[in-house]
């Protein structure tokens, strides 16, 4: 799996190649652990078409709503490590792996190259790290009587494989400058979870019926993953749309208010980031980004200050009226001050962000965070605390909705 919503910071490649060495040093120990155990050779045939299906999942990249790129190779990973030696299975991701990034480098920035090649790399070195699963795989696939065993074996070993995929992709990422660690993970995971469940279910069906020597099983269950999987991806494009719309309506809402160009925009980029390392789930990062798109849409027409939130309030009203947004109503209507404690953390992101953006465009980033710090409290501070630290690390920043 793959992801990757901004380029990488130069100073910390280097960070990252020690990581990716160390991963392919503990690769290489794993298959070195159960060498004198192996009882496949390896076939040249196999890889190639094991390369092949690798470099086809690669290639399908899903756009989560968040901003971020990703990809998933379970199936092929599993199938490989349960029916090839694990020579092979390496050899065949590698393979994959060069070829994509070779496609992929005319298409893209030299960063973003760079970082498809560090990635196929850490990808391989997880498919080396579960060397030790194939011999227990083996074993099952090679027994006569064939029961549900090998089907236990496998999902054990999908779970363990999905999971060390996304912890070395956290701890990548975090190197790189993003999340930290857990945060991470729960970002990555949310959104993909049905997705790594296809995987692992057609990787089940496909070894299950190669234990029967039903060798077309696999490139069957593979066409109907990327299928799955790209229904998968139309499904986010629409939801993609939808984002495009609510980001043409924030600019309008802002054509009567040359001043505030762009403003909408940065607040729901702040208030993403924000929202992510409160440790806030995917879907109510999308919330808090549409909602900090239109928290001004009740503005239009109406250049003038609003201290009473009758523009809030109208905001609300606007958004309610839209079945797709009707639950991000309450992020942007101002709360009453004997509701305010009661008020959603969404909408005191989306509004501490916005008061940030507008007085950081009149006395500078820093002397804004310092008054707005100055002021706060209770869930208004954490907020700001959080948003100092993003301010100051953008390199983990990741956009809004997009």
């Amino acid at each position: 799996m793959r992801r990757d919503p901004n380029p990488l910071h130069a100073s910390r490649t280097p960070r990252q190649l020690w990581y990716l060495t160390a991963l392919i040093g503990l690769g290489f120990l794993a298959i070195a652990a159960i060498w004198p155990g192996r009882d496949m050779g390896f076939d040249p045939a196999l890889a190639a078409g094991l390369a092949a299906a690798f470099f086809a999942t690669r290639l399908l990249t899903i756009r989560l709503p968040q901003g971020d790129d990703v990809y998933v190779t379970l199936v092929v990973g599993l199938v490989a490590l349960a029916v090839a030696d694990i020579t092979v299975a390496v050899a065949a991701s590698a393979l994959a792996g060069v070829v994509e990034s070779i496609a992929r480098f005319s298409q893209s920035s030299r960063p973003a190259a760079v970082s498809r090649a560090l990635d196929a790399t850490r990808a391989t070195a997880v498919l080396a790290l579960m060397a030790p699963w194939q011999l227990v795989l083996h074993r099952s696939l090679s027994a006569t009587a064939h029961d549900d065993t090998l089907i236990m074996w496998l999902l054990v070993a999908g779970m363990m494989y999905s999971g060390l995929d996304i912890l070395t992709m956290a701890v990548q990422q975090r190197i790189a400058g993003g999340l930290p660690v857990i945060q991470g993970i729960a970002t990555l995971q949310r959104p993909l979870a049905t997705m790594y469940l296809v995987h692992l279910a057609m990787a089940a069906v496909a070894v299950r019926l190669y234990a029967e020597s039903a060798s077309w099983a696999f490139p069957i269950a593979l066409l109907l993953t990327l299928i799955l999987q790209n229904s998968f991806n139309l499904y986010l494009r629409i939801r993609r749309g939808y984002a495009d719309t609510i980001g043409a309506l924030a600019h309008a809402a802002e054509l009567d208010r040359p001043h505030d160009s762009g403003h909408a925009r940065r607040v729901a980029d702040l208030a993403v980031a924000v929202g992510r390392r409160m440790g806030l789930s995917s879907r109510e990062l999308e919330r808090i980004g549409y909602a900090a798109l239109l928290h001004d849409i009740g503005r239009m027409g109406d250049v003038g200050d609003d201290m009473s939130g009758v523009h809030a309030h109208r905001g609300a009203e606007i958004v309610t009226s839209i079945p797709f947004l009707e639950d991000v109503a309450p992020l942007i209507e101002r709360p009453c001050e004997d509701d305010a404690a009661r008020q959603p953390v969404g909408a005191e992101i989306v509004r501490v962000c916005s008061h940030y953006d507008r007085l950081r465009a009149n006395v500078g980033a820093q002397q804004a965070l310092d008054e707005l710090i100055e002021e706060s409290g209770g869930l208004s501070g954490r907020v700001l605390e959080i948003l100092n630290d993003v301010v100051r690390n953008p390199h983990a920043r990741v956009g809004a909705v997009r």
